[in-house]
């Protein structure tokens, strides 16, 4: 207290002595620094509030975008099922013209034996007359034979023609299944490249606007530091994070009638193993394992903030979701990811792809953790296959 006194009475002299002599007092130019200082405080927290309106209005765009990236998904999961039902007829198809086809065949060489011994029998038949009783019930039952063959000779070869035509029309329905199939595979390929150049884009979009929402809080923290080192008067600035998305709801509490919010189904296929099952190593399982197509589509299960995204020892590809109420989320065993980490991303947008699976079918592993400790996804999972 006595030194700042002291310092006030030793500026009030000088100020005096130079108001005297008709002189500005000395600390009139850092006076005039501060007033420069917080000229320029308030000019960036004006362009910082104009930053703030146009983040705003890109995070409208990337919600829309993500609206459309689910609708996207939820296309893409009904072409995938469509193509391996397509494959399936196809399959059936194929199997079915080929069994016709062996039947056929054994028809075929049936009816030529047949023909065959009709032929000799045309070519060496009995002498009319001068027969002994031998020759003449050969005779008698050779006509009483041939009465009884035709009748089956003629359904056998109406049986050969339904069979041909039943051919003919299996290979016009496998074509046809082989140009839907085409079709549809293509129309997976282009929703895929839709929702990839989709995910660039809203990738670029939050990029620029967490990168410009930084630098407007660094250049607001920053002046308002050098305000402070002017005056220790000034007030500071109330602390202002960086704009991003707020943070993830709880899925124990963001559903209906602030209950459970149901997951959506990660992937298409079958559940391989649940929570608890005994696994080939030993041990069991802590969480469901999904078999799945080849290069399926994995969406996220639930709205999260990506914490990991990359290799894990054992596991493939990991990607870990942080979600809200203290809860993870860990996707394992996919080829692709799609997301970064640090983004967030919503319920059902597309974060990667599974892989061929090589000699079996790719299998895709989700396990939930509250606090650390796996739970059963099945509290959310209940509707899933």
């Amino acid at each position: 207290m006595f030194r700042r006194a002291a310092t006030v009475t030793a500026t009030a002299v000088v100020f005096l002595a130079a108001s005297a002599q008709g002189a500005a007092p000395p600390h009139a130019s850092g006076r005039d620094e501060l007033n420069q200082v917080e000229a320029d405080r308030k000019s960036r927290e004006q362009e910082r509030d104009a930053l703030r309106v146009q983040a705003a209005d890109a995070r409208k765009e990337i919600a829309g975008l993500q609206r459309q990236l689910v609708a996207l998904a939820a296309d893409q999961a009904k072409g995938e099922r469509d193509v391996a039902d397509k494959r399936r007829r196809l399959d059936t198809l194929n199997a079915q013209e080929a069994e016709l086809t062996t039947r056929m065949g054994r028809n075929r060489a049936e009816l030529a034996r047949l023909l065959g011994a009709l032929q000799l029998y045309r070519s060496n038949p009995p002498p009319a007359l001068l027969v002994n009783p031998h020759d003449a019930r050969d005779a008698v039952r050779a006509a009483i034979l041939m009465r009884a063959v035709t009748p089956e000779l003629e359904r056998r070869a109406a049986a050969f023609r339904a069979e041909a035509e039943d051919i003919k029309r299996l290979r016009r329905e496998a074509a046809s299944a082989s140009e839907d199939l085409f079709t549809s595979e293509s129309a997976v390929g282009d929703r895929r490249s839709r929702i990839e150049a989709m995910i660039a884009e809203k990738t670029t979009l939050e990029r620029s606007l967490t990168g410009d929402a930084i630098v407007a809080d660094q250049d607001v923290r920053a002046l308002t530091a050098k305000a402070q080192s002017l005056r220790e008067l000034l007030q500071s600035l109330p602390a202002q994070g960086p704009a991003g998305q707020p943070p993830p709801p709880d899925p124990d509490k963001s559903g209906l009638l602030g209950g459970p919010k149901p997951f959506v189904t990660p992937v298409q296929g079958e559940i391989a193993r649940r929570f608890g099952a005994k696994l080939p190593q030993g041990g069991a399982s802590e969480g469901w394992t999904y078999a799945t197509l080849s290069n399926a589509q994995v969406v996220a299960p639930a709205q999260g903030v990506v914490d990991y995204a990359g290799p894990l020892k054992g596991m493939g590809l990991v990607l870990i979701l942080r979600l809200g109420g203290g809860y993870h989320l860990v996707l394992a065993g996919l080829d692709t990811i799609l997301a970064a980490p640090g983004r967030s991303v919503a319920a059902g947008e597309p974060v990667g792809r599974m892989g061929d699976g090589g000699s079996s079918a790719p299998e895709l592993y989700i396990e939930v953790r509250k606090d650390g400790a796996p739970v059963d996804p099945a509290r959310w999972l209940k509707a899933s296959r």
